[in-house]
């Protein structure tokens, strides 16, 4: 007898995760699995673009406790970016204004140069 296994992404489809999911996706974001070797979910990746703006934004979903996000700008600088529980994520991203709202971020988050070590 198999015994069921419930999906990592199974809260994806309940309250409260359910709405800003459905938000997402009624914003044409594009949102996909990503199987690992064995054929499994291991991930949710989404994206969006900005046709006007030129900034991307993008998601990724490991599981309901770990869950990312990024907006670049048409240069691919970072100008947003969360880690953190996917709840928090995806409400995140609903709330993000659109990159030409005078609210959005704008500034490059910046990264220092790699240190060249002999």
């Amino acid at each position: 007898m198999t015994i069921p296994v419930k999906s990592p992404f199974a809260f994806l489809r309940d309250e409260p995760a359910i709405e800003p999911f459905r938000t997402l996706l009624r914003r044409r974001w594009e949102v996909l699995p990503v199987f690992d070797a064995d054929g499994h979910v291991e991930k949710m990746a989404g994206a969006f673009t900005w046709d006007a703006d030129g900034f991307v934004d993008a998601l990724r979903i490991k599981s309901e406790t770990d869950a990312a996000a990024i907006r670049m700008d048409r240069a691919s600088g970072k100008v947003w970016e969360r880690e953190g529980d996917a709840l928090t994520i995806l409400h995140q991203l609903v709330e993000l204004p659109e990159p030409s709202d005078p609210r959005a971020p704008r500034l490059v988050i910046g990264s220092a140069p790699r240190l060249w070590t002999p």
